[in-house]
């Protein structure tokens, strides 16, 4: 024992000097290290602790739903499960995007550890003539690499541990049972990586300078450019997140005021009496002092949310594949509406007429498409008069007497439900679970009013009823979307801070392979403002190609946040524009100390050094 600790006090000396004399790079190693923990610890929290493999512990808000009465085939989905295949699919891609963000905090933490390295190749070799044999400087090194890991930990761990805990207390909707195996797994390989950054360059540094070259060849600043491109695709997508989720947030009706919504529920066992009773609801609410107009709808209609099965269209003779066929087979979103609904949704009637109040039980049924539904699956694009068929065991024939303008879903989860829509009227279908919708000019308060209406309608049938401003519901809805956003945004910002520290060690070290060549440049009359140009177009250089880097990898992961997320633009010019602004900035700071310093010093000083 008192072996080890004399091997340990001769080999923590150099230790401590090392850590003292290179305090700068030690720093920057601890910053690279922990910042790329306190990424990693937010995004583990959210791997589910039951289910297998990287399954995510979130669960979508649930929607207040209701069977159509239509039957439901084997490929049926409701809004509910729409909503959870939209959070495993940000889920993935932010797993995706945190994984890059360790990939580039291992870039930059090979960057500072080769910088490190070569500036201690002088000292290395000054203590192995004195006699330290390679073991000693493999403990010192060591010791000192432990130092450095443990920092990363502390204050990355520390935070990142913060982080999970406000992002999990955010979440709007479920949590299932966490793990903590993935945090540990993240504080295992930031730890290994913070210190085999100390150790590799250590061992591989023989006097040779970390670039390959001193002819400062554009290779050499293809990883910084890697980086920054990387940091732009990930913040441009968040600021899309959050962007589309403040509009979803304060998006109102064209009319004047918002409107309330109110989901109910109503005991009558008979459904003849019960589509009595919804019409007279509907003329008495309609005629109420300052309302403008009220709606009944299935649940999730208001928000663009139906269930999606399969229909049959009557289609004439339309070509499919090269064969013409009487009837096409299409995956719409159902929904139950009533004569005011396309009117408060903003949906314009293209052909034929809308939903009318005496589409009831005793008359023929009747259905409305979508104008997608009808170019793509009506011959001619002619739908109004040809039939559909709706439901399953048994399936019914209707009539379609009108087309309507394709809606964008405003509820989460709305990307995965497809583009083609058939509405049916509520009341010949009078499902016992409805959403009422009332809309009322600005000034009018008409929420008591309605509820007396519902009682003196509805009588003892009237089971029960939830209450909700329309502006509150279209924030819930926004909330995930705005969520994750804010999580990609913290990836986003910490994979800038990382890919900055090693732009920042890159061209410096860049700078220094060149440093003979600019020393020859000045003695020869080039003047400073030549060499600021020199360094600074290359600088200039990293940010055009990262921005490059970003714009594409960003078609592809913002390509697919479009198929999650229902009216997220695919590309906003001015999001790209104003963070390519910023990496040009963060790439022109790394530049400009190691450009001033090449710029000041003498041209024979230039010539006779190596480094700066």
């Amino acid at each position: 024992m008192e072996r080890f600790r004399r091997a340990l006090r001769r080999a923590g000396a150099p230790a401590r000097w090392a850590l003292r004399s290179y305090w700068g790079t030690a720093v920057l190693l601890a910053a690279a290290g922990g910042a790329g923990l306190f990424a990693l610890l937010p995004v583990t929290s959210l791997t589910d602790g039951v289910r297998p493999g990287f399954a995510s512990r979130l669960a979508a808000p649930l929607l207040r739903v209701a069977d159509l009465g239509l039957g439901r085939s084997s490929l049926a989905a409701g809004p509910n499960e729409l909503r959870g295949a939209a959070v495993v699919g940000l889920f993935r891609l932010l797993l995706l995007v945190a994984a890059g963000v360790l990939c580039v905090a291992a870039l930059s933490l090979l960057a500072v550890a080769f910088a490190r390295g070569r500036s201690r190749v002088p000292e290395l070799s000054v203590r192995r003539a004195v006699g330290a044999s390679r073991r000693l400087i493999l403990a010192a090194a060591l010791i000192e690499g432990a130092v450095i890991a443990a920092a990363a930990l502390a204050w990355g761990g520390t935070t990142g541990a913060a982080g999970a805990r406000v992002a999990l207390r955010a979440w709007p909707g479920p949590l299932g049972q966490g793990t903590v195996v993935p945090g540990l797994v993240a504080l295992a390989v930031v730890g290994a990586l913070t210190l085999l950054g100390v150790l590799l360059p250590l061992g591989s540094m023989r006097g040779r300078a970390p670039l390959a070259s001193r002819s400062g060849r554009a290779l050499e600043l293809v990883v910084p450019t890697v980086q920054l491109g990387l940091s732009l695709t990930v913040l441009a997508a968040s600021a899309l997140l959050v962007n589309h989720a403040a509009q979803r947030r304060g998006r109102l009706p064209a009319e004047a005021g918002g409107g309330q919504v109110f989901g109910l529920t109503v005991a009558d066992p008979d459904p003849v009496q019960r589509a009595q009773r919804y019409a007279a609801l509907l003329h008495r609410i309609g005629g109420l002092p300052g309302v403008t107009a009220a709606s009944l709808t299935s649940p999730g209609a208001p928000l663009g949310l139906g269930q999606s099965d399969v229909v049959i269209t009557d289609c004439g003779q339309c070509g499919w594949g090269g064969i013409y066929v009487p009837y096409h087979t299409v995956y719409a979103a159902q929904y139950l509406v009533s004569a005011d609904t396309f009117r408060t949704m903003g949906l314009q009637v293209a052909a034929g007429r809308s939903v009318e109040d005496r589409d009831d039980a005793a008359a023929p049924p009747i259905a409305v498409v979508s104008q997608s539904l009808a170019a793509d699956h009506f011959r001619d694009q002619r739908a109004v008069g040809r039939r559909i068929q709706v439901g399953h065991a048994p399936a019914r024939w209707y009539t379609v007497v009108g087309v309507v303008a394709d809606q964008l879903p405003a509820g989460f989860g709305g990307g995965f439900q497809p583009p083609d829509a058939v509405y049916l009227s509520v009341l010949q279908h009078p499902i016992p679970a409805v959403d009422l919708f009332v809309r009322a000019r600005g000034d009018s308060d008409v929420g008591a009013a309605v509820d007396r209406e519902l009682r003196r309608v509805l009588g003892g049938s009237y089971a029960g009823t939830t209450r909700i401003s329309e502006s509150r519901l279209l924030s819930a809805e926004a909330a995930p979307i705005r969520w994750f956003g804010r999580v990609f945004g913290l990836e986003g910002w910490v994979m800038l801070a990382v890919a900055t520290i090693g732009t920042f060690v890159v061209l410096r070290l860049w700078v220094a392979s060149l440093l003979h060549d600019l020393g020859v440049r000045r003695a020869v009359g080039a003047r400073r403002r030549h060499l600021y140009w020199f360094v600074f177009s290359r600088a200039l250089g990293i940010a055009v190609g990262g921005v490059t880097i970003g714009c594409w990898c960003g078609g592809l992961l913002w390509g697919t946040l479009t198929s999650l997320v229902a009216g997220l633009p695919a590309w906003d010019g001015g999001v790209t524009e104003r963070f390519g602004l910023l990496l040009a900035v963060a790439a022109m700071a790394g530049a400009l100390m190691p450009a001033w310093q090449a710029a000041r010093a003498a041209p024979a000083q230039l010539v006779g050094r190596e480094g700066l």
